[in-house]
């Protein structure tokens, strides 16, 4: 009988330290990152707005910015924005983008976004 309350214990403390967890990924998600990158025939700037719109559903806002490079010098500016939706899991602490399937992974420890397992944003808000 000890051994089943033991059993039972272990299994509402381990269950409470991933709620625990996903409830800190969930609350780092709002806020604002930055991603820059640079070749040689191009440099480009994104900035993602992750805002929540209600229990698990976010609004996300994507500002790019992207310069061609040629002959060293850099041409004018092209901006674009998209506005994207998402959902978040709390089983996998994932943030599935609903229109080009694209999976948010955030580290709130390192303070960074992963999309899709290769582009990091930096948290600046």
């Amino acid at each position: 009988m000890k051994r089943a309350y033991l059993v039972l214990a272990l299994a509402i403390i381990g269950l409470s330290a991933c709620q625990n967890q996903s409830d800190s990924v969930k609350a780092f998600i709002p806020g604002t990152y930055i991603n820059s990158a640079k070749g040689e025939y191009a440099q480009a700037e994104d900035t993602l707005t992750i805002t929540l719109a209600g229990n698990n559903a976010y609004f996300i806002t994507r500002n790019t910015t992207y310069q061609a490079i040629r002959d060293g010098k850099l041409l004018p500016k092209h901006h674009k924005v998209k506005k994207l939706n998402g959902v978040f899991d709390p089983q996998t602490q994932l943030l599935n983008e609903t229109i080009n399937g694209q999976v948010f992974r955030f580290d709130p420890a390192k303070r960074v976004l992963i999309i899709n397992s290769k582009g990091e944003y930096k948290k600046i808000n």
